[in-house]
């Protein structure tokens, strides 16, 4: 499955050193700016930040800037100012916080869209805030601009007055001027790259190749059963989304991995646990269950066991013409590796919630968002009087 032409495979694709690195970056603008803000006697003379995009193109070399301006150490940092960490445990509570926004399960009937939409919104958030700091951009506020956003690249257009109204369901009112604003920061932040391949699609596309393919001849070699239906795919299929619905909204996988290499490790991963699963249940009476991974033929009688599909043998079976071997072995320990990042992914429990608190906390202190209309409210009662 070729994918190198489309940008998020060119532009949109870092080692998770470079992820770090762009973040530590945007995390000393933010505190450049905020100590240059604070030192100004008159703080309307201070720009208001833009939106920066400097990560679309990175690849690790110096040479690509990411050292910029901001020429200062970590240590430098007052402890008050949140941290790359601190950034980093925000985002992913509000990445997750756009299944609740938009998608089946929003709190809003109105906002109910397919699960492509929020992981659309996802990924525009996770590339906007490598570029910039939560601490200048209302990580909320952009939030909703990304399923704003998304709803219109994925077809499924919502009214950006049931969003709001989806804000207020969810008790974190963000205003119509305020999701227009952010959508064009938004926009300037990922550079206008709106293009997303979700593994959900291609977990769909494998899923329906494999129902093909086990028929056939050579299909055959690389399954425990004699005759494989669609339904015999259902629990691989199921639990493959079931895993890439956590790491879409959880984890930065979506940024250091193609998405048609996450479709085929999180199918891979689905299968493993549904035999390691099996094993498990036959394991107190029959052993543990581990001498039937080796062997494809053993199980053929069976049709309440799990079926074991050798995702390597269809690997060379399906893309020889495509790839030469040395290309397939090498994807393929690709995969191998990303299934392991996959699983501690999937396995990532929630924050502690005095950690999030206290990166709210500081994140409370230093931002520079949200003044303007604090500062309104402690006017009204002297209007009053």
């Amino acid at each position: 499955m070729q994918q190198e032409s489309f940008s998020q495979i060119s532009a949109w694709n870092f080692q998770p050193e470079h992820i770090h690195d762009l973040r530590v970056r945007a995390n000393k603008e933010a505190y450049l700016f905020v100590k240059k803000r604070n030192e100004s006697e008159d703080k309307s003379l201070v720009s208001i930040p833009m939106a920066h995009s400097f990560a679309k193109k990175y690849s690790g070399n110096k040479s690509d800037g990411v050292g910029g301006d901001t020429e200062i150490k970590i240590d430098d940092i007052d402890a008050k100012f949140p941290n790359v960490e601190d950034e980093l445990i925000l985002l992913n509570f509000y990445c997750k916080n756009l299944l609740a926004l938009i998608g089946p399960n929003a709190s809003t009937r109105r906002l109910e869209r397919d699960i492509k939409v929020a992981s659309t919104a996802s990924v525009l958030l996770r590339r906007f805030f490598l570029s910039n700091s939560i601490v200048l951009f209302d990580p909320k506020a952009i939030m909703v601009a990304a399923a704003f956003l998304a709803s219109k690249v994925e077809d499924a257009t919502c009214d950006i007055r049931y969003l709001e109204d989806g804000t207020k369901a969810m008790q974190a009112h963000v205003s119509i001027k305020e999701i227009i604003g952010a959508e064009v920061d938004l926009l300037a932040g990922i550079n206008f790259d709106l293009c997303c391949i979700h593994p959900f699609k291609i977990v769909l596309a494998y899923t329906e190749d494999l129902r093909t393919f086990l028929k056939s001849k050579e299909g055959k070699k690389c399954v425990n059963q004699e005759t494989v239906s669609g339904e015999d795919l259902r629990p691989i299929y199921d639990g493959a989304r079931n895993i890439v619905e956590k790491i879409m909204f959880g984890s930065d996988i979506m940024l250091y991995a193609s998405s048609g290499k996450i479709g085929l490790a999180a199918m891979m991963l689905a299968n493993d646990n549904l035999i390691q699963g099996q094993g498990q249940g036959q394991g107190q009476g029959q052993g543990d269950g581990k001498e039937n991974q080796g062997d494809n033929n053993n199980n053929s009688g069976n049709s309440n066991s799990a079926i074991k599909i050798d995702f390597k043998g269809y690997m060379h079976c399906r893309f020889t013409d495509e790839k030469k071997e040395h290309e397939i072995d090498s994807s393929w320990q690709d995969v191998v590796s990303l299934c392991h990042k996959l699983r501690d992914a999937a396995a990532t429990s929630e924050p502690d919630m005095a950690i999030l608190k206290s990166a709210h906390k500081k994140l409370k202190k230093s931002r520079v968002w949200g003044e303007q209309k604090s500062s309104k409210k402690r006017k009204r009662p002297k209007e009053n009087k």
